[in-house]
């Protein structure tokens, strides 16, 4: 009962986004500038209030637990979407939108909501390391997935690194040192961030509902293998990474943190990724928008197993 209520909390949000959005309350701008708010401004906070923790070994162990855990997971996500595109004989450029689909999920806007829903600010340390991985990987093997099909010039490795360290990963190296060296931030520091951070759940939420307010029912139902590769993405990668994982032994932060990340739907970043190095943006939008809404059925049966 407990877990069904806080997401009909988190459902809620979406629902007061979608309304907002619907009734002309915000607009097309005021969208976008909440995007960059929350992941350069609440979304770090977020981070480093929830990672100022003392230092402990077993704290330690886990997180770098976690870290292979998340190599092992995008490794096999990046092996899935390979076999999913393969088994739809897709050979143009929709076979980049789908592979990335499958292996990157939305880490960001519902990834840290719903972890720090349902284990805390220490969920959110966890998932913050167990984020590394995300970090590296879709500005290296992410960006040239979705620009292998363009004839586009390289992107620099000056580039790439700017990119690679952005707020986020800041946050978390910040909050990382924070833990390692037991430093406690001082007492108006850390309620600042801390108010500024607790506005990142309902923010992000309501940010999920403007996005699905833009979707077009007229646009759902045209093709029925974008519903497989977000069957994979929702459904198949979190039930193989649990079950893996629970046959391994794991419980807890080990099996609860792996399964809820990898049960978000499609990155965000997706359409942008697209639009950028003009590939599909309209059917990257498309899986993102379709992706999240079933997310909406689908997250929180993943919530309620892992509770168990």
């Amino acid at each position: 009962m407990v877990v069904m209520s806080q997401v009909m909390v988190l459902f809620l949000l979406i629902v007061t986004g979608f309304m907002a959005k619907k009734l002309g309350v915000v607009t097309d701008k005021v969208n976008r500038e909440l995007g960059r708010l929350i992941m350069n401004v609440t979304l770090p906070a977020f981070i480093i209030v929830s990672m100022n923790y003392e230092f402990s070994y077993e704290t330690l162990m886990q997180s770098i637990g976690l870290l292979i855990i998340s190599n092992c997971v995008y490794l096999f996500a990046i092996i899935m979407s390979k076999l999913v595109v393969k088994g739809l004989k897709i050979n143009d450029a929709r076979a980049d939108i789908y592979e990335y689909v499958v292996t990157f999920s939305n880490v960001g806007y519902m990834g840290y909501p719903v972890v720090a829903i349902v284990f805390g600010k220490i969920g959110v340390f966890y998932a913050a390391i167990y984020n590394l991985t995300f970090n590296l990987l879709v500005w290296t093997y992410g960006l040239n997935l979705m620009r292998r099909s363009q004839n586009i010039q390289k992107v620099s490795g000056k580039d790439r690194l700017k990119h690679i360290f952005n707020p986020g990963l800041v946050a978390i190296l910040i909050g990382f040192f924070l833990f390692l060296t037991s430093i406690k931030l001082p007492g108006t520091i850390f309620k600042t961030l801390d108010m500024i951070g607790a506005s990142t759940t309902p923010l992000s939420m309501m940010f999920i509902g403007f996005l699905l307010s833009e979707l077009k029912i007229k646009d759902l139902f045209n093709e029925f293998r974008d519903y497989v590769v977000i069957a994979v993405r929702l459904l198949v990668l979190p039930s193989i990474v649990g079950l893996c994982l629970w046959k391994l032994g794991m419980s807890g932060y080990m099996l609860g943190i792996p399964v809820l990340i990898t049960a978000m739907p499609a990155a965000a970043n997706t359409a942008v990724f697209a639009e950028l190095y003009d590939n599909d943006s309209v059917l990257a939008s498309k899986l993102i928008f379709i992706s999240t809404l079933l997310s909406v059925l689908t997250i929180p049966l993943f919530m309620i197993a892992i509770s168990k």
